[in-house]
């Protein structure tokens, strides 16, 4: 890992629904604007009943955009054929619900044939109903996400790599399709403190929501504590902030983040991470609709790149 993450970087969440604009399109023009990065979401099955109360409901329903969004994999795959410096990631996927051999060749085919150009957001799921379908547990979900982020990258460094963990458990294989990277860059996409806790442990940075400069420069001071203890130097992580934005939000929101100490901003165009947007509309009405999507991101990369 390098000593200190360049600061600076901004990135864009992809809308990736049946009704959006092709990825790919979308993405040549954020690449085209000087946007950093591009990132999608996970959410592959969502149970119509809910027997939960979650935050993230709306009048106690998922809302209607976490149940039509595209597979991540593969909608980065299509952004990557069609772009050439763009980086690729997830905010977040959910690796606890993938067998680690198969996600690992999964993601270092499209690192290898991106040129080198993913990054993974790493999320453990939030929804028990969505986890129970695939057979994992809700309360061991976050022990499961690290033992498979360290199994993926003995597959994605090693020639024979074997693991033995309580949740991952496999005898020695041959692996001898690696990414470029090595090994691919894992930023842990858990909030609060057990989010830091974790990242500080075993991720290449942390993947958070904003909440604000504030907050984050607090948080990121714990962040700091929780890396003195496991003897890693924090300036190492890469601290990614997705920060919901409308055409209200200030434009030195994205400076303010990266003064309080985010080396990258993702930004979240009109969703539910934005209080004003939490009800949903007309999806032609959605700043990033088919025939809005352009003037939106010009407009956006106006205000918030340097």
């Amino acid at each position: 890992m390098a000593n200190e993450i360049s600061k600076g970087r901004v990135g864009v969440l992809c809308p990736a629904g049946p009704d959006d604009v092709a990825p790919a399109i979308f993405a040549r023009k954020a690449e085209a604007l000087g946007f950093e990065s591009i990132w999608v979401g996970e959410h592959p099955a969502v149970p119509r009943e809910i027997g939960g109360t979650y935050e993230q409901l709306v009048d106690g329903q998922v809302p209607h955009f976490y149940t039509n969004i595209a597979d991540p994999w593969m909608t980065l795959a299509h952004i990557a054929g069609a772009t050439t410096r763009i980086r690729l990631g997830t905010a977040v996927g959910l690796i606890t619900l993938r067998h680690p051999l198969l996600l690992a060749k999964i993601l270092a085919t499209l690192d290898r044939q991106s040129a080198g150009r993913l990054t993974v957001g790493a999320g453990a799921g939030w929804l028990i109903e969505e986890l129970d379908l695939f057979d994992v547990e809700f309360s061991s979900r976050f022990e499961r996400l690290q033992e498979i982020v360290e199994a993926m990258r003995r597959v994605w460094t090693e020639d024979e790599p074997e693991f033995h963990g309580e949740h991952v458990d496999f005898p020695p294989i041959l692996s001898r399709y690696h990414p470029v990277q090595s090994p691919i860059p894992v930023l842990c996409g858990v909030h609060g403190p057990r989010g830091m806790r974790m990242a500080a442990k075993w991720a290449d940075g942390w993947l958070p929501v904003s909440s604000g400069p504030e907050k984050l420069a607090e948080d990121l001071a714990r962040l700091a504590e929780f890396c003195d203890a496991e003897g890693r130097d924090p300036a190492g992580l890469d601290i990614t902030i997705m920060a919901g934005v409308d055409e209200e939000t200030p434009a030195d929101m994205v400076s303010s983040l990266f003064e309080a100490g985010a080396t990258r901003v993702l930004l979240a165009i009109g969703t539910v991470t934005t209080a004003r947007t939490v009800l949903e509309g007309s999806r032609a009405d959605h700043p990033l609709a088919g025939g809005r999507f352009e003037s939106t991101l010009e407009e956006a990369a106006s205000r918030f790149l340097f």
